[in-house]
């Protein structure tokens, strides 16, 4: 049987490989972060939470990787796609593909380096957190689609499908870039509940609280329109209700009531984000999701003004230069 590799072990990367192995499938992993290598090799990989299982799968380091192989699950974080390139293209077959299961827009990015039709795009809102080193804790079920880049109905997405059900179930778009915008439209208010730093749920309790969010998700539409995206809805949030200067209401309230049940159903209550700033005190994401949507807005003459001003207080509570809390979420309102 055919090894799957699967570049990077954190949550996404192991929720998905686990699964795949305990269905019969063999699983090969690189990942850069050496204590987590050597805690899976010495006492193999585990899943907490909606899953408890551990596997003890074949895991390297970059260097340490060889051979081709013809498909390959991407599942590192956005701002380490490029440092992971190389890898890739040594790594990749000639007639192989590459599936992004990464937060933000990394298929322009992959297609770019690696040629489109060697990508193969992802929408998932299943999640999980690194816990330690060996121990991943998987948050519970969402959605989880593919798609070919031109959006045509391929064998291999078929094939894919089929393979990656083994986990939950999955389905073929052709319109995946339509549900990464959105992704990335839900994922610009999840920066905004991570610097309120309280649970997802009590942050949309309140109605100002709520408009600041759903503005951030609405300039993302905007810039997502201006290239000629349709945006599609994200386990029944429709971003297209927060259009700048339109108000659906009845749209807005189903969206986060649709919000509220997503969160309800899973064992989980704040973001990766809010992880990375509270807990390991390291940098977010923010420079590989919103700040390219943000220069894809001044390319296309779209004023993001919310989002801008997210950048900024993200990167100051990075820096340490300001604190975690409501006010910097109201803040991003100030324009």
């Amino acid at each position: 049987m055919e090894p799957i590799l699967i570049v990077g072990a954190g949550a996404i990367g192991a929720i998905t490989g686990v699964h795949l192995i305990r269905a019969g499938h063999q699983v090969d992993f690189v990942e850069v972060n050496s204590a987590h290598v050597e805690a899976v090799r010495a006492g193999g990989l585990r899943l907490s939470g909606m899953l408890d299982a551990t596997v003890r799968p074949n895991i390297m380091l970059p260097e340490e990787a060889e051979g081709q192989y013809s498909r390959i699950l991407l599942a590192v974080k956005a701002r380490h796609t490029t440092d992971t390139l190389p890898t890739l293209k040594r790594l990749l077959a000639d007639d192989g593909y590459v599936v992004s299961l990464q937060n933000g827009l990394e298929e322009y990015a992959l297609a770019e380096a690696l040629g489109e039709k060697r990508v193969i795009g992802a929408y998932l809102t299943f999640g999980g957190f690194f816990v330690e080193p060996g121990h991943v804790k998987y948050g519970g079920r969402g959605s989880f689609k593919l798609g070919e880049l031109d959006g045509a109905r391929s064998q291999r997405v078929e094939a894919l499908t089929e393979l990656l059900s083994v986990q939950q179930p999955v389905e073929v778009t052709e319109n995946i870039f339509g549900y990464l915008w959105a992704k990335m439209a839900l994922g610009a208010a999840y920066f905004g509940t991570a610097i309120a730093d309280m649970d997802v749920v009590d942050v949309y309790e309140s109605a100002e609280r709520r408009a600041v969010l759903g503005a951030l998700c609405g300039e993302v539409v905007s810039v997502a329109e201006a290239l000629g995206v349709k945006v599609e809805t994200s386990d029944g949030f429709d971003p297209k209700a927060f259009r700048p200067g339109e108000v659906d209401q009845g749209a807005q309230d189903a969206s986060w009531d649709a919000q509220r049940r997503y969160w309800g159903a899973i064992d989980n209550g704040r973001t990766g984000v809010w992880r990375d700033l509270a807990i390991h005190k390291r940098p977010t994401e923010i420079d590989g999701l919103v700040v390219p949507v943000v220069a894809l807005a001044e390319r296309h003459g779209v004023a993001v003004p919310r989002l801008r001003k997210l950048c900024d207080t993200v990167h100051a509570i990075e820096r340490s230069e300001r604190s975690l809390g409501v006010d910097a979420l109201m803040q991003v309102a100030d324009t």
